[in-house]
């Protein structure tokens, strides 16, 4: 019976009765929730507005920092400057209208970057909790909650055939955040989230917010047949005299720090070409395909390939991407079972990165 964190994200003064509803609706289900608020709602707010958020926070639930101005690139291209700008902004306005700042951040679109971790690392030691982004370093003493059961097959589109596909895969564990956009919903979406709900509930979960997590044990073993996929990783790296990861998103670093635990260090993240948008990812250099083909090719003197690549990328692109039939020369990890299996694999990763950021 896991711990389960309803995320909910874009909550502002025009998206408030769409949030204000699904809040009385999981209220009367005694289901706490978690709320992304857009700072920038909070400038020169209407009084009814600040009433409603008071009116939630009082009823249980957890208000968190969603950026200021809720723009794709705040997080992911902005300087380290900006992005301290806009969580202290939005910092400050709760704190003026809510009567306390944020504990727990969760950037707009869910980019971020290692500029954004250690802008909250250096100075919002307030903000303990980190929605859906990872420190790859290992630096921040902040909990990274980034296991995840999804159910929206693409923003505000609830599906249940996807949740339960997800439910299912991702149960075993203690604890998984679920995101929804609310504001998107149509009454069908909203009847199937209920649903959903439904389920989760007759499964006898726990429904917690980021702030409640902190108080229970989410320790364990879990993931035996994962296991042996991140044991099977760890083996095929060390078969090969260098690594590189395919991808340098947010997979990218959340493996860069499981492997790390597990003493692999990368050599390189590779990405396609025309994608390469950073110079390197937790100090490891980023490098396309075209830049690193000669050396993807070179052997060793026993025959095997030097480079052993890993996916790191979502699961739903691992099939298009590694499919391709220009991959065929390298030597990539494939596991068997597919996608599914890396979905599997990614769980665990995601698992033993946040009981690492717990200790």
């Amino acid at each position: 019976m896991p711990y389960i964190i309803l995320k909910f994200d874009d909550l502002d003064e025009q998206t408030l009765p769409s949030f204000y509803s699904l809040y009385e609706y999981c209220k009367e289900r005694n289901v706490p929730v978690c709320y992304g608020l857009i700072g920038k709602s909070l400038e020169n707010p209407a009084k009814e507005y600040v009433s409603a958020l008071l009116d939630m926070k009082v009823g249980g639930t957890e208000l968190w920092n969603h950026g200021y101005y809720h723009s794709e690139p705040e997080f992911s291209s902005e300087s380290a400057d900006t992005q301290k700008e806009s969580i202290q902004l939005t910092q400050s306005l709760m704190k003026k209208y809510l009567g306390e700042a944020a504990i727990c951040f969760g950037s707009p679109h869910n980019n971020s970057t290692e500029t954004t971790v250690g802008v909250l690392r250096e100075f919002f030691p307030e903000i303990k909790n980190y929605f859906f982004m990872v420190d790859g370093k290992g630096l921040s003493k902040a909990h990274q909650l980034i296991m995840r059961c999804n159910y929206e097959i693409k923003t505000g589109v609830v599906d249940l055939d996807f949740f339960r596909e997800e439910y299912d895969r991702i149960k075993e564990y203690p604890y998984f955040v679920m995101q929804g956009h609310p504001s998107f919903w149509r009454d069908v979406d909203y009847e199937n989230f209920k649903k959903l709900l439904d389920v989760l509930i007759e499964d006898r979960n726990k429904f917690v917010t980021a702030e409640q997590l902190y108080s229970v044990d989410i320790s364990g073993e879990y993931g035996d047949s994962a296991k042996e996929l991140c044991d099977d990783v760890i083996g095929f790296c060390n078969n090969h005299s260098r690594v590189a990861f395919y991808g340098a998103g947010e997979i990218g670093r959340e493996t860069y720090r499981f492997m790390r635990m597990n003493a692999v260090e990368p050599n390189a993240f590779l990405v396609s070409d025309g994608h390469k948008d950073v110079e390197e990812v937790c100090d490891v250099p980023v490098f396309t395909i075209s830049e690193k083909n000669s050396e993807l090719i070179e052997r060793d003197e026993d025959g095997t390939m030097k480079y052993g690549i890993i996916p790191t990328v979502l699961g739903k692109l691992h099939k298009e991407i590694f499919d391709r039939t220009e991959f065929e020369e390298y030597d990539i990890w494939r596991p068997e079972g597919g996608k599914e299996s890396y979905d599997r694999f990614v769980d665990y990763v995601r698992y033993k990165v946040s009981l690492e950021s717990l200790k």
